[in-house]
């Protein structure tokens, strides 16, 4: 039996794994997709949507530790419906993960599981590294660095919002901790999908640490990986309400300022008044929201969704700083517009 090819698409919280993964499904009509969402409601399955093209939600919490349980019975789901003609054949399946994923672990059912492991073989670990970033990232966030270094390919983001220089030093960074890993600018033509990588033992082969290096390379070779998994933490929002965009704009401010350094990731659907569709928000750490009208709802669910992560030490911090926001919106939904 020829056993169906797995590609892990992961990297970072906002590095641009959706936006990669659109692009190759608008060449290829062969893949089945599982999209893992960190947070209890799933936004990215909404922004994949592809006639013909499978696609499964894992939500509410990763799948190399929280629901490594759920992405086996999804893939042994997934081969039944296609051996039973309930869905359109695929050739491929493409596993984004959350961007708090270790490679490693997400492999584990895959090569733990003798049922999977005679149908589905891991093809490769793609990694996406937003460049605009740059070492910051890598520095603040033990799991963009254990990306990196699980990676077989490394997928390079925002090329074009990074000066030349600064490129090619974090290019080289980036050599210095995985240093058999090619490097290209995204977006990546799908024939990367088809290149195969064989599998080593995380101890003595590709999961392996390289050794730090004695030169500039050093703050960032020399991190140290974080004794938790992980310390992101994320609470969900599902509001039936709309609001002016004055009004959302204020509240998205407030957001910012409840969290402080801890935020790390906001995307959500913001139900505005007058639009027709929802406002698309995406928002990484300390950068400015990125905000995209959408044309219609995704689905029949026209409420407000978002979804809130923060790296703090107390696991309640999010669910407290959502429920405060929440009562804000309540109060601007009675005040008047500017």
């Amino acid at each position: 039996m020829d056993r169906i090819p797995v590609v892990v698409l992961t990297g970072f919280l906002g590095s641009g794994k959706t936006t990669q993964l659109n692009a190759w499904l608008e060449q290829r009509q062969d893949l089945a997709v599982l999209i893992n969402e960190l947070g209890d409601i799933g936004i990215d399955q909404h922004l994949t949507r592809k006639a013909g093209v499978p696609v499964t939600l894992l939500a509410g919490g990763c799948v190399c530790c929280v629901v490594q349980g759920s992405l086996s019975s999804t893939l042994r789901n997934l081969f039944m419906a296609r051996k039973n003609g309930d869905i359109p054949e695929f050739s491929m399946v493409v596993l984004e993960t959350t961007g708090a994923a270790e490679p490693s672990g997400v492999l584990a059912p895959l090569e733990q599981d003798p049922w999977l492991r005679k149908r589905f073989v891991c093809q490769s670990v793609l990694t996406v590294v937003d460049v605009a970033a740059g070492a910051a990232s890598i520095q603040r966030h033990p799991e963009c660095l254990e990306q990196i270094q699980g990676a077989d390919l490394l997928l390079l983001s925002r090329v074009d919002q990074a000066k030349s220089d600064s490129l090619v030093l974090f290019r080289q960074q980036l050599s210095a901790l995985n240093p058999t890993a090619e490097q290209f600018p995204t977006p990546v033509p799908p024939d990367v999908l088809d290149r195969h990588f064989a599998r080593r033992c995380r101890v003595t082969g590709r999961f392996q640490f390289a050794q730090p290096q004695a030169s500039s390379l050093s703050p960032i070779t020399q991190a140290k990986r974080s004794p938790s998994r992980h310390q992101l933490y994320s609470a969900s929002l599902a509001w039936p309400y709309s609001l002016s965009w004055e009004h959302w704009q204020a509240a998205l401010r407030q957001l910012a300022g409840q969290c402080g350094d801890a935020l790390v990731r906001v995307k959500g659907l913001l139900k505005v008044e007058n639009l027709d569709g929802p406002l698309l928000v995406q928002w990484t750490g300390s950068a400015d929201p990125e905000l995209t009208p959408m044309n219609q709802w995704p689905d029949e669910d026209t409420r407000t969704r978002l979804v809130l992560i923060v790296r703090h030490a107390d696991a309640d911090f999010v669910h407290q700083q959502m429920a405060h926001w929440k009562s804000l919106l309540s109060q601007l939904r009675s005040a008047p517009s500017d």
